[in-house]
This record gives C-alpha cells, structure tokens and sequence, in this order.
C-alpha cells in the first residue's frame, strides 16, 4: 500500500475565525496570547480528523514580525506557548504524529524577493529554528522567492531533521518573484530537503504544476488554500478582510487532492480556510487506498534534490 503524508488544514485562519474580538496582525499567535484553549482545540480536531502532521501555531512569530508590534521581547515565551498548545491537543487524543516546526516568509506573505541579504535572513531563521528544535519535522511555508526559500533551508537542513520547502504560485506558474518552479527548485537542491511542496495558492494552479514537480523531485505534495483573492492582503490589510470560496466544499477539495496524487505527489494537507472537515473528508477518502502516515516515517533517506 502507497504511503501519503497528510498535514493539518488551515490552522491560523481556523483559530481566527473561532476567536471572539480579535483582529491583529498577528493573526492566530495573538488569538494564542488570550484565548490559548482555541489553538489548542483546534489542533484536536485536526487530529480527529485524521491528519497525522501538525504545524505549530508561529506562522506570525517572526523576530520580524514581534518587532513591528513591539513584541520581540516575547519570543521565545510565544514558542514555547505554541509548544504547549499542541502537545496539550496530542494529550488529549492519545495520538501518534508529528510536531512540524514552521518556517514562514520572515515580514508577510506573498510578497516577493525581500531587500535583505542571505546572511541577515538565515540568522533570522536560525534562531527560529533554534526555538523549534524540539519539533520532529519542519515546514518552510508560502516561499515566494528562492532567496528566502535557500536562507531557510540553510538554517532547517543544519538541525538535522527532515524538513519541506514550500513554494507559493502564481496563476502564470511560477513564484511571485518572477522565478520559474524549476528554478525554485533547482536553487534549494544543494540543501536536499525531504519534500518539495506547493502551498497557499489555487488547488488548480498546484494541480497544473504537479507533474513537473514530481518529475523534478523524489517526494512532491501540496496544500492549498480556499481564499477567492489575497489581494487585500498584499495591500497591508489584515486577514479580516480575505474571503473564503463557497465552491470548495470537502468534496470538492478531494478532488483536487485526487489530481496531485495521480500525478504522484506524496505529500498532502490543506492551507487557509481548508477546515478539519475538509482533512477529515480527504483522510476517510485516503484510507481505502493509501496508508496515512507522519511527515518523519516517508521513508526516504535521500532527500528530494534534484532528479536531472
């Protein structure tokens, strides 16, 4: 039986919007500094519903990130918060899964090349990876440029562990920076990561590229999102402002998540606004043809690279 990895949904736009009277730029890591029982319920549920790798709630914890809000003193107390409110959820459901460290883009999603140096954004990560170092696996998330993607993977691959580069696409293909996905993946190849993904874009746009990715890489996957546009998002607005599709029903998500794994992607889970129903629906669906298992138990010892 075929081995998948399946990954939690959307975590941080779940937790936000099951919070009462928040609205931050932080997003999630701020519904987890006065309502830390929702994170953690959450993350249950996407357990119940069958996804067997759970990423930890800092996809807005960056040094970058705390510092704009005049919160960087409390770093490490938010990792650790984040740490707490997971495990309390593994306590809880007596499961077996992974604890996925999150690598996000370090100042906001999809933007492109960041006016930093490679030197300055791997220290960044380096000391994100350092607070996560308990976790058994890593997700580089929403990549929208191969320097960013190369600084993660710089301070992801030096913990040992394995670890996924995700790649964020536009409708023409490739990377909000210009870059094509063969280059993305050309460029963090050196790092050989476990997984190669597509994340936080259209399913369609992740189902048009798959068969390259998978030719490209050893394991591949996706997760996307169910936003209708996040263009209100790239305009600095909050996450408040972004609209869910009323199209993408579970089912409709499965079948979605059908096309990637016919093109041979391994790897699987939902982005924003894909909910604990959408996982539980793909995770019943998978089980009459796959087996379900942890991020860190695929297998494979070689990493990704590159295959040409």
């Amino acid at each position: 039986m075929r081995s998948v990895v399946l990954l939690d949904g959307g975590l941080g736009q779940e937790v936000y919007r099951r919070a009462r009277d928040v609205s931050s730029p932080l997003w999630s890591v701020a519904v987890m500094q006065t309502q830390p029982e929702i994170v953690t319920a959450v993350h249950a549920d996407f357990i119940r519903a069958g996804a067997k790798t759970l990423t930890l709630n800092t996809y807005s914890a960056t040094p970058t990130r705390l510092r704009h809000q005049g919160m960087e003193e409390q770093l490490a107390r938010v990792h650790q918060q984040a740490f707490e409110a997971l495990h309390r959820a593994i306590d809880e459901t007596a499961a077996d899964v992974d604890v996925a460290g999150c690598l996000p883009p370090l100042a906001a999603s999809y933007r492109g090349r960041p006016a930093r140096s490679f030197e300055d954004l791997q220290a960044e990560y380096a000391q994100l990876v350092e607070l996560q170092a308990a976790a058994d696996v890593f997700l580089i998330e929403t990549m929208t440029n191969t320097l960013e993607a190369r600084a993660a993977c710089d301070a992801a691959h030096r913990l040992g562990k394995p670890y996924a580069v995700a790649f964020r696409l536009e409708a023409d293909g490739r990377l909000k920076s210009g870059e094509t996905l063969d280059e993305a993946a050309a460029a963090v190849a050196f790092y050989r990561p476990t997984a190669i993904l597509l994340n936080c874009c259209d399913p369609q746009w992740i189902a048009d590229s798959m068969p390259a990715l998978v030719e490209r890489c050893a394991v591949a996957g996706g997760y996307a999102n169910a936003f209708k546009s996040v263009d209100a998002l790239i305009k600095d607005g909050l996450v408040d402002a972004l609209e869910a599709r009323e199209d993408l029903s579970p089912d409709a998500y499965h079948a979605y998540i059908k096309q990637w794994l016919g093109s041979g992607a391994t790897v699987i889970g939902g982005c924003c606004d894909i909910t604990p129903a959408h996982i539980a629906h793909t995770a019943a669906r998978l089980a009459e043809e796959y087996e379900i298992v942890p991020f860190s138990r695929l297998g494979v010892g070689t990493g990704a690279g590159a295959s040409s």
